[in-house]
């Protein structure tokens, strides 16, 4: 099995990374649902969150451990445990195949912090040679800060299957 977590969307549990940058299983937190972009700084916000799972799908496909389009859209927290993700893919050898289908809320919180929540269904995105497991989409939750030039993702995390 692929170290680390992306496969963290075949993982049981969500993902994220200590300080330490080791990864670890959480559980949900009960946050209100953002509302649907429709402001200027919402978009941007949803198109820095879909740039970086852009990013990791293009990545996925080609075998890499990481691309500057990821180091683009996401930073910290969410940098790492994408690139872990992606270079424990790579040493597993995956072959990694289709891509994933979301469907992100913003919530602009200030000029330099909003959320996104998704419900991420993978089900067809994953080792081609390894069905997907679980059923239904998970919740994924994502910090995102304005560094003065755009928003990046900082901070994610990814549950379960069925937690949407």
């Amino acid at each position: 099995m692929v170290s680390g977590c992306l496969l963290v969307l075949l993982l049981p549990a969500a993902c994220t990374l200590a300080p330490g940058g080791e990864p670890v299983l959480t559980e949900p937190s009960a946050s209100p649902a953002p509302a649907r972009a429709g402001t200027p700084e919402e978009e941007a916000v949803l198109a820095a969150y879909t740039g970086m799972w852009d990013a990791v799908v293009t990545a996925s496909h080609e075998g890499t451990g990481g691309s500057d389009a990821l180091e683009r859209h996401a930073v910290g927290g969410a940098l790492a445990l994408m690139t872990e993700a992606l270079q424990g893919a790579v040493t597993a050898g995956a072959d990694v195949s289709g891509e994933p289908v979301l469907a992100p809320e913003a919530l602009v919180e200030s000029s330099d912090r909003a959320q996104v929540t998704d419900c991420l269904d993978d089900t067809s995105w994953g080792f081609a040679s390894q069905p997907a497991v679980g059923v239904g989409p998970r919740l994924v939750e994502a910090r995102l800060i304005h560094d003065g030039l755009a928003w990046r993702v900082s901070d994610l995390r990814i549950w379960e299957p069925g937690t949407c």
